[in-house]
């Protein structure tokens, strides 16, 4: 089956791209979505747009449109917030020709993921042979959290890309026969790797810390001049991005760190142990009860297999079943990057980052040892016959379990299944915007509180559902902040109010506005989660 390595690669990377485009306007745009539009397109933040009533259209044309990328206005776009800047100058071509809405925006992520593909599959045939590498490709494919980043129009997914290259580049640095191709383009992966999200720091950190083993343990410091490219690209981006960043950080208020104080020591001492094993996004404990069994199985078979240590320094792997090389390579990238983020959230009091997109940058690892766990397994149908828990383990058909795995990842992008895990998109979005697009009346005003993002997710999906619907928007109060309510002259001439909330978490805000509008408006009806008010 895996000898025809030329057939069965691009078929394999086909099918990975076909889970990642299947259903991909399934779930409405949330707000970073939105942002990533916006900011894809050089539209810089809006500072208030509660200065008057505006279509949708206005909304859209001034805060979403396409444009030729502007660098000079993206970077200022980014000085109000905490992101790089590659993901935007990648995004804004790939919009301008496939679209400027939600598919073309979240097949720029779908492709990513699939070049990810690549990288796993070579270093998991540098880690174990062709068919090991084949094995990766398939747990990559099949993974419903990579499958989740690459619907997702977001940057994790290009993170992502320049992770398993870096990882790979990296890897063949060190043990490879002819490394200097592969330190360049080390350096090239770990420039575009800073360059798309700062959390790239964390996996760097990993690397450093195997090098400077490696280093010890064999003493090849010909080795050392061959990673200065990736310190010098490294040095390069810092000190190019540092005067941005600084601007960023001085934007960044103290009501940000949400999470101060809230997280107990109990899940920073456990992550390490669960967060590694987690194969799926957000919060769906349908993914978890199927995924997270099968995960640890597969886990716990490659680490406790027997085997010899090997010693050997090339890139292709020695014929014993156990390498120190690559189970430490593998247990620093799976727990460095996590451990190292806990410990600057520790000092630095920020948020918790014990969350799904920070154990992205580890589960490309995760795919590949699950991949050589499968041709672990494989090796065991064609070995002599064996004794003890061995023989238990040969009962496990390969095929079988990557079956198994091909029905859930289905199922994870199938429409309406149970195992389709939203994450923090709003699925009824686009259903609330329908609804009203039937229902209201062409004078009627539609008013949205909450995040400016919210006023652009409405503008979106009114645009599209209803052109020339008018709209309000006032920033809802956070951490007891707020902008100052509309008059009520801007309302009166309109005999009924929409208002639309992005999501239920902001009940303080959503109260303030319930209450201003009833001053005005006293009937209430809540359709689908809509609260319209008319006046008698």
């Amino acid at each position: 089956m895996f000898k025809r390595e030329a057939v069965f690669l691009p078929v394999l990377l086909l099918l990975g791209l076909g889970l990642r485009l299947f259903n991909l306007d399934g779930a409405s745009l949330w707000i970073d979505e939105i942002y990533s539009l916006m900011v894809g397109n050089a539209h810089l933040t809006p500072d208030r747009l509660d200065s008057g009533i505006h279509t949708a259209d206005y909304f859209y044309r001034h805060y979403l449109a396409w444009r030729p990328l502007d660098f000079h206005l993206l970077i200022e776009a980014l000085k109000t917030n905490v992101h790089m800047p590659l993901y935007y100058l990648l995004l804004n071509p790939w919009l301008g020709a496939f679209g400027n809405d939600a598919i073309g925006l979240r097949s720029f992520s779908a492709v990513c993921s699939t070049l990810m593909l690549l990288p796993l599959y070579g270093l998991g045939k540098a880690l174990g042979g062709k068919r090991a590498g084949l094995f990766c490709l398939l747990m990559a494919m099949l993974s419903p959290f990579q499958i989740y980043y690459g619907q997702e129009g977001r940057m994790y997914a290009l993170s992502l890309f320049w992770a398993a290259c870096a990882a790979l580049s990296f890897w063949k640095t060190l043990y490879s026969q002819k490394p200097f191709a592969w330190s360049l383009f080390y350096a090239l992966s770990v420039a575009g790797g800073l360059l798309s999200h700062y959390m790239f720091v964390f996996f760097l950190g990993f690397q450093a810390l195997y090098g400077l083993w490696w280093l010890l343990k064999f003493r090849d410091f010909r080795r050392l001049p061959l990673l200065m490219p990736a310190a010098a690209a490294l040095g390069l981006v810092a000190w190019a991005w540092a005067p941005i960043y600084q601007i960023q950080q001085q934007g960044v208020s103290e009501e940000y760190h949400f999470a101060k104080g809230l997280v107990g020591w109990s899940r920073y001492a456990t992550a390490p142990v669960w967060q590694p094993l987690v194969t799926v996004a957000g919060d769906n404990r349908w993914e978890r009860v199927f995924y997270l069994p099968f995960t640890i199985i597969l886990f716990l078979l490659w680490l406790l297999k027997p085997g010899r240590q090997a010693e050997s320094r090339t890139d292709t792997p020695s014929k014993g079943l156990f390498r120190l090389e690559v189970e430490g390579f593998l247990l620093l990238w799976i727990l460095g990057p996590l451990l190292l983020q806990i410990g600057y959230d520790l000092v630095k009091h920020t948020h918790t980052s014990i969350i799904d997109r920070y154990a992205m940058l580890i589960s490309p690892a995760m795919c590949v040892w699950l991949g050589l766990s499968l041709n672990y397994l494989q090796a065991l149908q064609t070995r002599k016959p064996i004794q003890g828990w061995e023989s238990l383990l040969k009962n496990l058909k390969p095929a079988l379990l990557v079956g198994l795995m091909a029905v859930l990842a289905v199922c994870n992008v199938w429409p309406h299944s149970p195992l389709r895990d939203e994450h923090n998109k709003d699925k009824d979005i686009r259903g609330k915007i329908a609804y009203m697009a039937q229902n209201a009346r062409p004078n009627d005003l539609v008013f949205t509180n909450g995040a400016w993002g919210a006023a652009l997710i409405a503008a979106y999906y009114l645009k599209e559902n209803r052109p020339g619907q008018p709209m309000l928007y006032w920033v809802s109060p956070y951490h007891g902040k707020q902008e100052p309510l509309p008059s009520p002259a801007r309302l009166s001439p309109y005999p009924r109010v929409w208002l639309f909330r992005y999501r239920a978490n902001n009940e303080r805000g959503l109260q303030t506005a319930k209450e201003y509008l009833q001053s005005g408006y006293p009937q209430l009806r809540t359709p689908q989660d809509w609260f319209v008010y008319s006046r008698p």
